[in-house]
Order: structure tokens, then sequence, then C-alpha cells
């Protein structure tokens, strides 16, 4: 049993995700590469029986090369174990909706999977008011800073809203999806 976790990034949210999920597989005693997206030319995904693919969102859009990986290798993924991930700043809102869930895994999946994936995450991000970002986001962030002091959240300081234990659950039973085949 082999598996592959691979994910797009921004800022570095999902890669410290990815990173976490990869460290829980190994430690249900499973081999996994993890690889950002950007690094992977060519890569052979029918060495693996479970890939994972996840992405930063930002203005609801997953990164370019995590799709692009996707897309390109559609065909082969139709025949092995996918799993998909996405860190959004607005996930644990999105929960609650339905909306979240269609929008940010459900749609990636049927424009690039063939087949259902066998687990997808909608985890939470980090809102750091330091990160570089561009002139959209910006934009929108002088509202929604205001939404967070209404709220009693500090928009000046940096907030973590990944829930570790979820995503440590959802590796461990991606591995135990492998280990009961």
């Amino acid at each position: 049993m082999k598996g592959l976790v691979v994910y797009g990034t921004r800022y570095g949210t999902a890669a410290e995700i990815a990173e976490e999920i990869a460290k829980v597989i190994r430690e249900e005693g499973i081999e996994v590469d993890l690889l950002d997206v950007k690094s992977v030319k060519d890569s052979d995904v029918s060495l693996y029986d479970l890939v994972v693919v996840g992405s930063g969102i930002k203005m609801g859009k997953w990164t370019k090369q995590s799709l692009k990986l996707l897309k390109k290798n559609k065909e082969a993924l139709a025949n092995r174990k996918v799993a998909l991930f996405v860190s959004c700043g607005s996930a644990n809102e999105e929960k609650t909706r339905p909306e979240g869930q269609e929008k940010y895994l459900d749609e990636v999946a049927q424009k690039n999977l063939i087949n259902p994936p066998v687990a997808t995450g909608l985890f939470g991000s980090v809102y750091d008011p330091e990160a570089k970002h561009g002139f959209m986001y910006n934009f929108y962030m002088r509202f929604a800073k205001k939404e967070m002091e209404k709220q009693g959240i500090d928009p000046n300081i940096r907030h973590d809203y990944r829930d570790w234990d979820e995503i440590r659950s959802w590796a461990r039973g991606l591995a135990d999806l492998l280990k009961n085949e």
C-alpha cells in the first residue's frame, strides 16, 4: 500500500494540512509521498493506491496547479482511491450549508474525476493580517475586519481556524480505507 498526498498552496495553510495528513497516514503504517504540486512535473499516479489532492481556496477558487493535476491524470485516477481536501477561510461557516461542500469539493470532483472521491475534507484556514494579498482580497477584508470586530475578534492578530483533531481523524479514515481492502 502506498499513498500520495499532493497539495497546492498560496500561503502555506494547505501545505501544513497536507503535512499532517501524510504524517498521520504514515503513523498508520502506510508509505506516503508528500509533494507540493508546483514540484510535480510528470507524476505517475499509477504507483499509488491512494491519491489525496488538496488546495487552498482564495476568492472561492482552487489553486490552478491542483486542478491541472486532476485534469491531467483524470484517466489514471479513475483506477485509484482519490480523496480531496481544501483549506478555506469560510470553511466553518460553509460546513453548516451544503453549498460549501458542493462549491469547493463536489463540483471539482464532478468536473475533474471519473469516479467520486472516497473522501472529501473541508477544513478551516488561517487569517493572517501580515500576509501579502492581492487588491480584491484587501478590498474585501476592509468589510470583513469590521464584521470581525462586531463578533469580538481582533482583526489585527493571526487566527488559526483549522481543527487539527478533525484533520487527523479524516486522515486516519483514509488509512483505514487502504488497510481494509
